[in-house]
C-alpha cells in the first residue's frame, strides 16, 4: 500500500465515520437490537447474562427462557463486546442505557461497534480495488455505491450485528487476497472469519468460502488460518455455556422459544419457512423486499463475480468461484429456510454480510473496469446509482421500519406477467 493509498483511504474512513456518527439513531427501535441491548446493560450493570430485571425485557420478543429465566436470543459475542465500552461510558461518562437515559450511551455503542468497523471496512474496499488496478476516480466511484448505495449505509446507524459481520469477513477476504503466503495475515483472517460466525451464525456460509480460498492460496500454511479461527470458536463456546450451560448457541435451543407469548416459532433460531416460495423468493429477489430492488448495482458485482469465476485464467479466479458460489448457496438458504424478509426493517436485512465481498467484483465488468469514460454501460451505471443512493437515504431515516424499494418489479397473471412500479411520492 503506497502512502497516497494508506492517506486516501484513511480519509475515507474518517469522512464515512463522521457521516455515520453524525446520524446514528439515539436509542434501539426494533426488537434485534433492544435484545442486545438488554445483554449488554444486564452484564455491566448486574453482572449476568438474564435480562429479567432489564427495563428492556417486555419490549423484545428476540429472547428465550431457559431454566426459568429470559436471556438474549443473540449470539453472544457482541454482547461480550460491547461490556467494556459501556463500562467505560457508565462509569466515566454517566452514559446510560436505560430507556430514559439524559446521556444515552446507545449512540456511542452504534459508533463503536458498528459505524467504526462499516468506515474500516470501505477504507480496505478502496484499498483493495487500487490493488486490483482500478484508477483512483473509478476506486472512490466503487467505494461510494458500496458505502451509500447499499443496505450498508442505513444499518451503519444502528446497533445490529449484520454491518460488524460483514465488515469482519470482508477483513478476512482482504487479507486472504492480500498477503496469503504471510503467516499473520492468515492467523489473522482465520481469527475474522469465525468472529463474524460468533457474531452472526448464518455468515458460516460465507466463512466455509474463506476457508476455502486460504486452502487454495495457502495450503502449506493453513494451519495458521485454522489457529486464529480456533479463538472465537473456543471464546463463543465458554460465553454459550455461561448462558446455556451447553457448547450450543441459545439460538439453537428451539426449546427457549417455547414459553406462553412468545412470536417466534420454536425452531432454530425461531425461524420459519414460507407459504410459497416462488411468492417468497419473487418478492426477496426483485418484489417489494427485493435485494435488487434495493441495490440495483449489485446486478454489476454479480456479473462481475460470474465474469472471474468463468476465466480460469483471471488472478482471482478462484475468489470469484468462492464467492459467485456463495452467494447462491445464501441466496437458496435464505429463500427457503427463512419465511418474513428480516421482519419490520429496510430490505432483506440477512444479505448485507454477502454484500462487500461480492461487490469487489464490480470492477471487473464494464463500465468500472473500462479503459474509458465513455462508455456505454455508464447510461445504465449512473442512473442505478443514483436510484440505490436514493433508495439508501430513505433506509437510514428509519433502518427498523418497512420501505418499499424506489422501483420494484412487478408480476400479474395477465400478459406482459411482468411489469415494474415506481413507488416514489
Amino acid at each position: 500500500m503506497t502512502k497516497h493509498q494508506t492517506l486516501t483511504g484513511a480519509i475515507i474512513a474518517l469522512i464515512f465515520l463522521i457521516a455515520f456518527a453524525a446520524l446514528t439513531k439515539t436509542r434501539p427501535e426494533s426488537w434485534n437490537d433492544i435484545s442486545r441491548i438488554a445483554g449488554i446493560e444486564s452484564l455491566v450493570e448486574r453482572g449476568t447474562w438474564a435480562i429479567d430485571d432489564s427495563p428492556w425485557v417486555e419490549l423484545t420478543e428476540d429472547k428465550i427462557f431457559l431454566n426459568g429465566q429470559f436471556y438474549s436470543d443473540k449470539m453472544p459475542m457482541l454482547s461480550f463486546l460491547g461490556v467494556a465500552p459501556y463500562a467505560v461510558l457508565r462509569y466515566a461518562l454517566g452514559a446510560s442505557l436505560a430507556p430514559d437515559c439524559r446521556v444515552c450511551a446507545y449512540p456511542w455503542l452504534s459508533a463503536i461497534l458498528v459505524a467504526l468497523p462499516a468506515a474500516v471496512m470501505l477504507w480496505l474496499f478502496y484499498d483493495l480495488a487500487r490493488r486490483n488496478n482500478a484508477p483512483v476516480g473509478i476506486a472512490l466511484i466503487g467505494t461510494l455505491a458500496l458505502g451509500l448505495g447499499t443496505m450498508i449505509f442505513p444499518y451503519a446507524l444502528v446497533f445490529n450485528n449484520h454491518v460488524p459481520t460483514a465488515a469482519s469477513v470482508f477483513a478476512s477476504y482482504y487479507l486472504l487476497t492480500r498477503a496469503p503466503s504471510s503467516r499473520g495475515a492468515l492467523l489473522t483472517a482465520g481469527l475474522l472469519a469465525t468472529l463474524a460466525v460468533a457474531i452472526d451464525v448464518l455468515s458460516a456460509i460465507i466463512a466455509l468460502s474463506l476457508v476455502g480460498i486460504a486452502l487454495a492460496r495457502a495450503r502449506a500454511q493453513f494451519a495458521y488460518f485454522v489457529i486464529g479461527a480456533a479463538i472465537p470458536i473456543v471464546v463463543t463456546a465458554i460465553l454459550d455455556y455461561q448462558i446455556a450451560q451447553t457448547l450450543l448457541p441459545p439460538y439453537f435451543l428451539p426449546e427457549g422459544y417455547n414459553y406462553p407469548g412468545a412470536a417466534a416459532a420454536v425452531t432454530v433460531g425461531g425461524l420459519g419457512t414460507p407459504d410459497d416460495y416462488a411468492a417468497y423468493a419473487f418478492r426477496m429477489f426483485l418484489g417489494g423486499k427485493g435485494l435488487f430492488a434495493y441495490n440495483p448495482l449489485l446486478l454489476f458485482a454479480v456479473a462481475g463475480a460470474t465474469v472471474v469465476a468463468l476465466n480460469r485464467k483471471h488472478t482471482l479466479w478462484i475468489e470469484g468461484i468462492a464467492t459467485a458460489a456463495n452467494f447462491v448457496v445464501w441466496s437458496l438458504f435464505l429463500a427457503t429456510q427463512t419465511g418474513n424478509y428480516g421482519g419490520t426493517a429496510y430490505g432483506e436485512r440477512w444479505f448485507i454480510v454477502a454484500i462487500p465481498i461480492l461487490f469487489s467484483f464490480i470492477f471487473f465488468v464494464p463500465p468500472l473496469s473500462a479503459a474509458s469514460w465513455k462508455n456505454a454501460a455508464w447510461l445504465l451505471f449512473l442512473p442505478l446509482l443514483a436510484l440505490s443512493i436514493f433508495s439508501g437515504l430513505q433506509g437510514a431515516q428509519a433502518p427498523w421500519q418497512d420501505w418499499l424499494p424506489p422501483l420494484q418489479v412487478t408480476r400479474s397473471n395477465q400478459f406482459p406477467i411482468f411489469g415494474f412500479r415506481w413507488n416514489v411520492k
